[in-house]
């Protein structure tokens, strides 16, 4: 979790924030009005062209959307920019299907293109479609991820009974082919997917609404196209039928989405510093795949053949969905057993079993020597006794963000209670131990702004370096930088008597050797295992 703290009036880049204000609030509007123009400027040209003009208008709604994604991805200065890169991927894989529509369109005789060389690319653009938009909701809601993914999977089943009571009766009476239905279907399963991937985010997320109005419209567009083309007369089956400029306008509408500046918002992903436990809620997802097989089978309970394409491209789509789900489950359950849930930092067991791999490895002869730096805070508990727990909870999120950007890439840090954390190194020499030491004090004494209120705190640390070859228990080395730490403590608050910091750090000794025989006792290693099996 970071915090920006900024003056009135002033942005991040110290520009005065009115100078910026006219050019960020016409941008919007452009993006709309120009999304109102050219959706005129189609279905004009739909409603007055030709078969040949209306598929070109097709093909040139596709190239539009994926080049205003491009645009805007550039533009708005897009960090994480793959979730649109797949869509632009499926964009150009469905701008293939409309190219040969329009290509076996001015041959000759006006053919129909094989379904060989249109199914594939359709198909393979709708898939690429449905893991964009799961991508982008993971990311940016990663707080309700799993959530997200339930309300996929209950999209996909929602499209079942969709799909057996309205779509499949109508295309069964015309007459259509096993190809046809099969790309019908899989179309609806990934749009509804998708709608109800964007839905949950819609109501646990604020930023973006804008953009998310632009991808509801082409779902909406979409779906309505999909749902007049298949199941209105002969004549809106065909590619260039009037119902078809439904399609162009979802395009449309997507590359909207990401022109528009709220884009950024959208797509960025949130950093947090604790991963919340997702619930599995085993009877909501167990109903929403208990619908899919009841809605297939369900003809065959009436006398009818059982819908076999939905038996299998609907499992096809949501079973992949709830693996991820159970997986993240595992994830977070092995991350809750090895991490502090306040900071996001190791916890002691987990730091422990870092440690003594470090330990045998470097017993074992691996360059460089260990250190392990003591960090304990001074003045942390007036602050949380004047300010209540919420401002300690903010000192010691702010103190883990300000250790954890202050040490070196690879160093271990972890919060092993209270208000003390605890450095381990590896590859460290006395140089970069004092230099570290010092980093990590002049960070943590920086006020912290909360509320209205500047809190401050400043470090007691104590750190040993350790440079024998043999193994040591962490445990030792944990008394040691304590012992360090506490001498720091008692030069830095001389009325302080000599008998109580020996009676503090006893109690606190006494306290680590209760919890390091409960450490000692479950190894962490076999911990992970047990709830990764």
């Amino acid at each position: 979790m970071h915090t920006i703290v900024s003056r009135p009036g002033k942005l991040p880049s110290g520009r005065d924030e009115s100078l910026s204000r006219p050019a960020t609030s016409r941008a919007p509007h452009r993006v709309t009005v120009g999304l109102a123009v050219l959706s005129a400027a189609f279905a004009f040209g739909y409603m007055s062209g030709g078969t040949q003009v209306r598929m070109g208008l097709m093909l040139l709604s596709g190239i539009i959307a994926a080049v205003a994604i491009a645009v805007g991805l550039r533009v708005h200065h897009v960090r994480d920019q793959r979730p649109w890169l797949l869509v632009i991927v499926a964009l150009l894989l469905l701008t293939i299907t409309n190219a040969a529509w329009l290509i076996y369109a001015l041959l000759p005789g006006g053919r129909v293109p094989p379904n060989s060389v249109v199914v594939a690319p359709m198909l393979g653009g709708y898939v690429f479609l449905l893991a964009a938009s799961l991508m982008v909701v993971l990311r940016h809601a990663p707080r309700d991820a799993s959530g997200t993914i339930d309300a996929a999977v209950w999209g996909i089943a929602l499209a079942a009974p969709v799909w057996e009571f309205l779509f499949r009766p109508r295309m069964l009476d015309a007459g259509v082919g096993t190809s046809t239905e099969f790309v019908v279907l899989t179309q609806l399963l990934v749009l509804l997917g998708i709608c109800g991937a964007l839905l949950r985010l819609s109501r646990t997320s604020g930023a973006g609404r804008i953009c998310l109005r632009f991808l509801f419209s082409s779902l909406g567009w979409t779906i309505l196209g999909t749902a007049v083309v298949n199941m209105g007369g002969a004549g809106a089956k065909e590619q260039a039928s009037f119902p078809a400029l439904f399609f162009a306008l979802g395009y449309l509408a997507l590359g909207a989405a990401g022109l528009h500046p709220s884009v950024k918002q959208l797509s960025e992903p949130v950093d947090r510093l604790t991963v919340p436990t997702p619930q599995l809620r085993l009877a909501r997802l167990g109903a929403a795949l208990l619908l899919i097989p009841l809605c297939g089978g369900l003809a065959q309970l009436l006398g009818d053949p059982a819908d076999g394409l939905l038996l299998t491209i609907a499992p096809v789509l949501s079973i992949p969905l709830v693996l991820v789900r159970i997986g993240r489950l595992k994830h977070a359950l092995v991350h809750q057993a090895t991490h502090d849930e306040l900071t996001g930092l190791v916890n002691r067991r987990h730091l422990f079993t870092e440690m003594q791999k470090a330990i045998a490895a470097h017993a074992g002869g691996a360059p460089g020597d260990l250190a392990l730096i003591y960090c304990d805070l001074n003045g942390f508990k007036p602050v949380n006794d004047e300010y209540g727990h919420e401002a300690g909870d903010a000192i010691l999120r702010g103190t883990a963000r300000r250790i954890t950007e202050a040490v070196r890439t690879g160093d271990v840090v972890a919060r092993i209670g209270g208000d003390e954390f605890l450095i381990f190194c590896t590859d460290a020499d006395d140089v970069t131990v004092r230099a570290l030491s010092d980093r990590i004090s002049r960070s943590i004494a920086t006020p912290v702004v909360w509320g209205e209120h500047t809190l401050g705190v400043t470090a007691a640390i104590g750190a040993v370096h350790w440079t024998e070859r043999r193994r040591v228990a962490p445990d030792e080395l944990l008394a040691a930088a304590d012992a360090r730490m506490y001498a720091d403590k008692r030069a830095r608050s001389r009325p302080v008597s000599a008998e109580r910091g020996q009676n503090l750090r006893a109690e606190r000794l006494d306290e680590r050797q209760q919890v390091l025989a409960h450490v000692m006792q479950v190894d962490p290693v076999e911990a992970e295992s047990g709830i990764a099996s």
